[in-house]
């Protein structure tokens, strides 16, 4: 049982990492979301885990939740807390991440920090999507290499 004590004696950015930490995120994503780097992130959580003498993240983030509710929080199943393991932080365009933005206007599937939920039909479409962008891209490199050679060579 962790002591309220120690909870109050968290930081401030401990404990906002810890609270993302329960909501399923990544260190990746707490990164994006808190505008620091993963490293960081793990760090304040494995501060915060080792002052609290947790298990591991999810008991540390667990404890904290039970201690500012101020009520016993049952255990997750295994199946939800791995469920909750693969999280993901959505990002719209209006956000202002230029980077998703430009991913979402070419329709290229996000890179990493989610998992693959498609079913094998959307599955095989984004591989044929991403397979015939990229041969596009072959052929106008092509073209314009073998224009560059016509022209100076």
């Amino acid at each position: 049982m962790i002591e309220q004590q120690s909870v109050e004696k968290l930081t401030d950015r401990q404990k906002d990492c810890l609270r993302l930490v329960a909501q399923g995120f990544t260190s990746k994503e707490i990164g994006r979301l808190l505008d620091l780097s993963p490293s960081t992130v793990d760090n304040h959580v494995t501060a915060a885990v080792q002052h609290l003498g947790a298990a591991n993240r999810g008991a540390a983030a667990r404890a904290l939740a039970q201690t500012e509710l101020g009520q016993k929080l049952p255990r997750q199943p295994l199946q939800l807390a791995r469920a909750e393991q693969g999280a993901i932080l959505t990002t719209d365009a209006e956000d202002g991440n230029a980077h998703q933005s430009l991913m979402h206007l070419l329709a290229l599937p996000p890179v990493g920090g989610k998992r693959n939920d498609l079913d094998g039909t959307s599955r095989t479409l984004r591989i044929l999507q991403v397979a015939v962008l990229a041969t596009v891209l072959v052929i106008a490199m092509t073209i314009l290499v073998s224009g560059l050679f016509r022209t100076f060579g």
